[in-house]
């Protein structure tokens, strides 16, 4: 194989590692710091948009380091990232998995909560042609 060929292999997971370090610190970071507090739904995607930032700019770094790198430099980062990529997405999907299973189990207590509830009928039901006796035996006239 050829030697710029090897280099770009080695590039890829290393640049897609470099970006994806970024954008867990930078959303992080971002969420941390820079978001203020009351923002609501907007809060999430403040952050996200902080890793963004951070992860384009991971991108360039990342390109031009990998053209300097020393082959031998290159390999091992190259691994070492992949590593610590694989489990931050491992880590972040476990911990969405588990928020899933815990709405999903709220969810199933609110039902459960709202089947066993008992039914409180109303007082006085109106019958649609009774007018003069509403039709319950705690509504009849004394």
């Amino acid at each position: 194989m050829s030697r710029s060929l090897t280099r770009f292999g080695l590039s890829v997971p290393f640049v897609f590692a470099a970006m994806v370090l970024a954008f867990v610190i930078g959303s992080y970071l971002g969420g941390r710091f820079l978001v203020p507090p009351g923002q609501g739904l907007a809060a999430p995607a403040e952050a996200m948009g902080y890793g963004l930032l951070l992860a384009l700019v991971a991108l360039a770094l990342a390109i031009l380091a990998a053209l300097k790198m020393p082959m031998r430099a290159l390999r091992f980062a190259a691994l070492a990232g992949t590593i610590v990529s694989a489990l931050f997405i491992a880590a972040i999907t476990i911990v969405v998995m588990k928020g899933n299973a815990d709405r999903d189990a709220y969810i199933r207590d609110q039902q459960t909560r709202q089947l066993t509830a008992p039914t409180v009928e109303p007082p006085c039901p109106l019958p649609e042609d009774d007018t003069t006796t509403y039709g319950h035996p705690s509504c009849q006239d004394e």
